[in-house]
C-alpha cells in the first residue's frame, strides 16, 4: 500500500511539473478546464489538447476517449481533441528486442530473418518495426509500450482521487458522473492494449470484406501474436492524406472518396462493427488502387437494435415525425432525470424542421453530428458509448474524404445503405415478433413469481428520494462546520489557560494548530 501511494505521489508530482511548464499551475484547474467545469478564456482549447500529448500515453487515450463524451464535454474543446496527435517518443530498440525475445524465446531467430531497429511509428499504446518472416514476408511487427499497463492502472486511480476531490467541492462535478468516464477510459484502454483482442478484430474485418474487393483488411499471422505483439502483413501503399503523391500516381481522388465511404457505411448499418479510429494515418490506397485501413485495436459495434433506432430517426426526417424521432431518444435510454421533455422536444422539432425535405447531398454530415452532439449538451441526455463513438468516427471521417475532394458530401453516398431489401424487411419483422412471443412468456413466468411474493408478503420496495439525500448531504456538512468551529474555539482557550499558567511551549503548539483550524474552519463556511 505504502508503495502504491509513493508511486502515486511521484506520478502527481511528474504531472504537475509538466503542467506548469505550460501554463496550468494546479492540477485541478487543469482538469476543471478540461471537463468544462470552468472557463478561462487565456486558457485555449488547443492548450488543453498540447498539455495530454504531453503528458504521455495514458493521457493521450484519455483525451481521445472523452473527445467521444459530448454528454460532458464543451464542444469546443471536443473540437480541438479530435486533433489530438498519437504520436510519443520511440523506446530504444534493446528493450523492443527483449520483449520479443520474452515472448518467443529462442524461436525469436527462427521466425524472424531481419527485424529493422528503426521504428517507422511510436504511438501512446504501442510501437511498429519492419521485419522479415523466415518464410519470406514481409510484416509490420506492433510491440506494446513496456510498463503501459501498470501506467493506466496508475493514472486511472489519480485521476479518480482527483474526480473524488472535485465532487466533494462542487455539486456540478458530482452531477456530471466522471468516475464513470474514468472507468470507461481504463476499461478502453486496457481493452486495445491487449494486442490479442485486435487480432481477434482483424479476423472479423477480414471475413466482413472478403467479398468486397475495394477494401482490403491486412492478413493477421495469429500463430505468432502475443498479448504485446501483433504481427500483420506490412501494406505498401500511400497514406490517404497524401493527396499530390496520389494524384501524381493517377489515383481517381473523388472515386477514393466514394469508396471509403461506402465501406464505412457497410460497417456501420450492414455489419454491425466499425473501425473507430479512421484518421488519415491509418488509411492507405494501395499500388492497385484498393484502401487500405490499419490499426484496429479502437473499434466499436452497433447492434441491429440500435441501427433500426438510426433507421427511424433518419425516416422522423424525412417524414417530420416528432414521435418517432423521440423514440430514438427513449430506445437508447438517453434521457435523464435533469431532462427537460418539453424542451427536448422543441429542440428535435427545431432539428426535424430544419432537415425535412433536403436531398442527402445537401445535407453536411459533420454538421449534422455537432448539431444532435448540442441537443446532447443542452438536454443533460446520456450518451450511449457506441453512439458516442460513432459520431467520433463520423466527424473524422468527414474530415479525411473532405481532403481528398473538398466538394464530395459522404451523406450522398448514404441512400444505398439504408434501404432494406423485402428479405431483410421480412426477416426482420419475423425476428422482432419471436422477440415478442419470448418476451410474452417470460413477462407470465415473472407476474407469478410477483404474485407468490406478494402472497407471502416477502416483496419489499426500495424508493430512493433524491431531495433527502441532498438534505442529508448538507445536514452532513453542517456538522463538519460545527465540529472544526468547536475544535477551533477550544484549542484557542486552551492556549490561553496554558500561557496564563506560563507554559508558553504548549500554549505556542496549542495557538498554531488553533489558527490552523481557524483557516479550515473559514475554508469549508466560505466553500460549501
Amino acid at each position: 500500500m505504502l508503495r502504491k501511494n509513493f508511486k502515486l505521489l511521484k506520478r502527481f508530482k511528474d504531472i504537475s511539473s509538466t503542467l506548469s511548464k505550460l501554463g496550468f499551475y494546479n492540477v485541478y484547474e487543469y482538469f476543471q478546464l478540461l471537463f468544462g467545469i470552468e472557463i478561462d478564456e487565456s486558457k485555449k482549447p488547443q492548450k488543453l489538447r498540447e498539455a495530454l500529448e504531453k503528458l504521455g500515453p495514458s493521457f493521450i487515450k484519455l483525451g481521445q476517449v472523452i473527445s467521444t463524451r459530448p454528454d460532458l464535454i464543451p464542444q469546443e474543446v471536443i473540437k480541438e481533441l479530435i486533433k489530438l496527435q498519437d504520436k510519443v517518443s520511440p523506446i530504444e530498440y534493446d528493450v523492443i528486442e527483449d520483449i520479443l525475445k520474452k515472448n518467443y524465446g529462442e524461436d525469436l531467430y527462427k521466425i524472424f530473418s531481419y527485424i529493422d531497429p528503426k521504428p517507422i511509428a511510436s504511438a501512446s499504446i504501442s510501437q511498429v518495426h519492419v521485419g522479415f518472416l523466415n518464410s519470406g514476408e514481409k510484416v509490420a511487427i506492433k510491440v506494446r509500450r513496456p510498463g503501459l499497463k501498470e501506467l493506466i492502472t496508475l493514472d486511472s486511480e489519480l485521476m479518480l482521487i482527483l474526480v473524488r476531490f472535485l465532487e466533494r467541492h462542487s455539486k456540478v462535478v458530482k452531477d456530471l458522473n466522471l468516475q464513470s468516464l474514468i472507468h470507461q477510459f481504463k476499461r478502453t484502454t486496457l481493452r486495445e492494449a491487449n494486442l490479442l483482442i485486435e487480432a481477434q478484430n482483424i479476423q472479423i474485418f477480414r471475413k466482413n470484406f472478403e467479398d468486397y474487393p475495394q477494401f482490403y483488411v491486412p492478413k493477421c499471422y495469429t500463430d505468432y501474436t502475443r498479448e504485446e505483439i501483433l504481427i500483420t502483413e506490412f501494406i505498401e501503399g500511400v497514406k490517404i492524406s497524401n493527396t499530390e503523391e496520389l494524384k501524381s500516381k493517377g489515383f481517381d481522388l473523388k472515386k477514393i472518396s466514394e469508396e471509403l465511404t461506402d465501406a464505412y457505411f457497410k460497417m456501420v448499418f450492414k455489419d454491425g462493427i466499425y473501425h473507430a479510429d479512421p484518421h488519415p494515418g491509418n488509411i492507405f490506397v494501395m499500388n492497385d488502387g484498393r484502401i487500405c485501413a490499419v490499426d484496429y485495436g479502437m473499434i466499436s459495434r452497433l447492434p441491429k437494435e440500435k441501427k433500426r433506432l438510426f433507421y427511424d430517426y433518419i425516416l422522423a426526417v424525412t417524414t417530420l415525425d416528432i414521435n418517432l424521432a423521440m423514440n430514438f431518444y427513449e430506445g437508447l435510454n438517453m434521457i435523464t432525470p435533469k431532462t427537460d421533455i418539453m424542451e427536448l422536444e422543441q429542440d428535435v422539432e427545431s432539428f426535424l424542421e430544419k432537415y425535412y425535405n433536403k436531398q442527402l447531398d445537401e445535407i453536411d454530415l459533420k454538421e449534422m453530428v455537432l448539431e444532435v452532439i448540442e441537443i446532447v449538451r443542452n438536454n443533460h441526455l446520456r450518451l450511449p458509448m457506441e453512439i458516442s463513438y460513432l459520431g467520433k468516427t463520423a466527424i473524422n471521417l468527414e474530415g479525411t474524404v473532405r481532403s481528398l475532394n473538398p466538394e464530395f458530401n459522404p451523406t450522398k453516398r448514404l441512400k444505398k445503405f439504408l434501404t432494406l431489401t423485402t428479405k431483410d424487411y421480412i426477416k426482420e419483422k419475423v425476428s422482432e415478433f419471436k422477440t415478442a412471443t419470448q418476451l410474452y412468456y417470460y413477462s407470465i413466468f415473472k407476474l407469478e413469481n410477483i404474485y407468490r411474493l406478494l402472497i407471502r408478503e416477502r416483496l419489499t420496495f426500495s424508493i430512493i428520494f433524491k431531495d433527502v439525500e441532498e438534505l442529508q448531504e448538507f445536514y452532513r456538512l453542517q456538522q463538519q462546520k460545527l465540529v472544526t468551529a468547536i475544535l477551533f474555539i477550544g484549542l484557542l482557550i486552551s492556549s490561553g489557560i496554558f500561557f496564563i499558567a506560563e507554559m508558553t511551549a504548549i500554549a505556542d503548539i496549542l495557538l498554531v494548530l488553533s489558527i490552523i483550524m481557524g483557516i479550515i474552519t473559514i475554508y469549508k463556511i466560505l466553500r460549501f
